[in-house]
Formats: structure tokens, sequence, C-alpha cells
């Protein structure tokens, strides 16, 4: 390594002779965090950090929704989309509206959908499945058990504009 003096300035410039860059003293930059750690782990820590802020932002807002669900009405077409992941679901679902509060097996379920070439097993999934979707958004489920039978819940008739048959025949 040799040094260049500079009578001008009155710094001292170091050369390295290998590289011939001048690096002038004080002016180190500071690596990056991306740099320190690498930048594929880098950016999965920020993805990590943005998804827990996000499931702050859903709890808060499941808050809300818990303490002003007695003053809301649920479209049916908001709950099939909380609920539903493609038509087979809300096919299942429609199939559940259709039929009295009684319920229906879930092999009847199966037979009347036969072009989506479901099970029993399936159709009682894929029912949980929603339930628990819209069980963790709402507080409510879609159907409920009833002997060896799903049936729509209150909050799914009401949703419907059906109302509960029940409570209207007694009336």
């Amino acid at each position: 390594m040799r040094r260049i003096h500079s009578s001008e300035e009155g710094n001292v410039q170091s050369v390295h002779e290998n590289s011939g860059k001048i690096a002038q003293k004080g002016s180190e930059r500071r690596r990056s965090r991306a740099e320190k750690v690498g930048r594929l782990k880098y950016i999965i820590e920020l993805i990590k950090h943005l998804e827990r802020k996000i499931e702050q932002v859903d709890l808060r807002t499941r808050t809300l929704m818990a303490g002003l669900r007695e003053w809301m009405s649920f479209e049916p077409s908001y709950i099939q989309k909380i609920a539903c992941e493609d038509e087979v679901d809300v096919e299942i679902v429609m199939c559940l509206m259709q039929k009295d509060v009684g319920g229906l097996l879930p092999s009847a379920i199966a037979a009347e959908l036969g072009e989506y070439g479901l099970k029993r097993w399936d159709v009682t999934r894929r029912i949980q499945r929603m339930n628990k979707k819209l069980m963790k958004e709402l507080g409510q489920k879609v159907a409920e058990k009833r002997g060896h039978q799903w049936a729509p819940t209150n909050f799914a008739l009401e949703a419907w504009g059906t109302g509960d048959r029940e409570k209207i025949g007694r009336l």
C-alpha cells in the first residue's frame, strides 16, 4: 500500500495497489440490513412483518364486527363470499336453503348434486369447512347437524330472507 499526500486538501488518501480505487477516510458507508442478512432473508422478514400487521388489523376488524353483529344484517352474497370457496359450496348452501328446516342427509345432497361427483363425506367436509370459515369471521354457522342431517341455522335462514319457519309457525 502506498500513500499519496495531497497538499491542497490536507487529508490522506489511500490507494490500494490491486484495485486502483481511491477510498477517502470517513466516507465508509454502512451496509444495509439486506446486505447483512441477504436479500432473500430480508424480504422474508419484511413479508412476515407485514403479515403480522395484517393479522392485527383482521383481529381489530373481527372485534368490531363482534360488537356490531346484533345491529347488522348480512346479505347472502356476503356470506357466500366468506364461506364458499367454489361453485360446489354455493350449490350445497343453496340446496340446504331450498329444503325445510328439518334438514337433509349428506347423501341426499350428494345425490342432488350428482354432476359434481360428490360423496356424502365430501358434503359433510365442505359444510364443516364453511362453518369454520364463517365462525372465524362472523361467529355464526351456515348449517348445523340435526341427528344425521344438515339443516340451515337461524342465522342463515334470516340472511336468505326466509326467516325461521319454526318461529313463524308458532306466531
